[in-house]
């Protein structure tokens, strides 16, 4: 079966799939290089995408971006404080 991976946690992962799987079902994450496994906790219909599956995983499959960073996974806060940029008074008043 293949599946989109959507989320990723230290405990949890979220795959996008075309067909349906059971609450309970043991599950396998295979990528290039790693793999994950967990237990399917939820399966959530959204057509006309597919099904949202979210999988526990076992604690000896905790995820940790140290290890493995999928591609399109997005950091959103760098812990960097944002730039600012100072403007000026518009001109007239």
């Amino acid at each position: 079966m293949l599946g989109n991976l959507e989320e990723i946690g230290e405990w949890f992962v979220e795959v996008l799939m075309d067909c349906s799987l059971p609450t309970n079902a043991p599950l396998r994450i295979v990528s290039k290089d790693h793999q994950l496994e967990g237990v399917v906790e939820t399966c959530v219909p959204r057509q006309p995408l597919g099904y949202f599956v979210k999988v526990k995983l076992s604690p000896q499959s905790r995820w940790s971006e140290r290890w493995f960073t999928p591609q399109h996974l997005l950091q959103l806060w760098s812990g960097a404080p944002p730039k600012a940029s100072t403007l000026k008074a518009a001109s007239g008043y």
